[in-house]
């Protein structure tokens, strides 16, 4: 496996190019946090469940490393890493779920890095694939369940990811962060438990997508905060071309 390489002038170097690319492709991005962390949940390592449904989901995961201040790392398909390997300086480290051995060594190493120190964050994409926003049903590996497992006492949190074309030439981006999933020394022992709380992930993430996509088309967004606005667009370009012009004329 690729391991992590994070180092400060590497990770400000993918920032940016991070940044510019989510400015340059989206009108707005928001964020819903369900439930906020507490200063006690911070201590504990956090595993961020989401949906993938698009190339910018990477992406967004680092957009939400920064607004919940944790220190983020992100599991990467291995060939993919390889050819982009400067994402290992913004925490990514690769799985390659056909080698079970060497998959196993990824979980081993995600767990040893949440538990190295407070306030880490690890975020997967357990589908293992990229899938439309509306497919069902969803469909986990178990590796964030085995994550936890050797992590534990750990957070799972279910989070939905969706993009959405409305008013604006670019679309919006939503994020929506489900209430958070203790995992303790005790469930662990539970028999069944990667199989029980894989299954309880899939449930939870698709509960989290079908609600995100209801508020969307419902217009009740007023819970989400805008976390970043896109460079102007065509069509916002000319709205103010226009009241320029309006207001001259006055």
């Amino acid at each position: 496996m690729i391991p992590a390489q994070k180092f400060s002038p590497g990770d400000k170097l993918v920032w940016l190019l991070i940044h510019s690319s989510l400015r340059g492709h989206f009108d707005r991005v928001f964020l819903r946090i369900r439930e906020e962390l507490t200063t006690e949940q911070r201590q504990l390592p956090i595993i961020i469940c989401a949906n993938h449904s698009s190339w910018w989901d990477g992406y967004v995961a680092a957009l939400v490393e920064r607004q919940l201040k944790l220190d983020g790392y992100l599991m990467m398909e291995e060939p993919q890493l390889k050819r982009y390997f400067f994402f290992r300086w913004i925490g990514c480290f690769s799985v390659n779920r056909q080698n079970p051995r060497s998959a196993l060594q990824t979980l081993h190493y995600a767990a040893r890095l949440l538990k190295k120190r407070p306030g880490r964050m690890v975020w997967l994409f357990p589908q293992g694939e990229i899938a439309p926003n509306d497919y069902r049903p969803l469909v986990f590996f178990s590796g964030a369940a085995h994550i936890a497992k050797l992590a534990a006492p750990a957070l799972l949190y279910p989070a939905a990811i969706r993009i959405e074309y409305l008013a604006e030439q670019r679309p919006d981006l939503y994020i929506s962060l489900g209430k958070p999933l203790l995992v303790s020394q005790e469930d662990i022992r539970t028999r069944g438990f990667l199989k029980q709380y894989t299954q309880c992930l899939q449930e939870k993430v698709t509960a989290e997508l079908d609600a995100l996509r209801q508020d969307v088309i419902q217009g009740q967004t007023e819970k989400f905060t805008r976390i970043l606005r896109g460079r102007s667009s065509t069509n916002r370009l000319f709205d103010a071309a226009l009241l320029r012009k309006q207001i001259q004329h006055q």
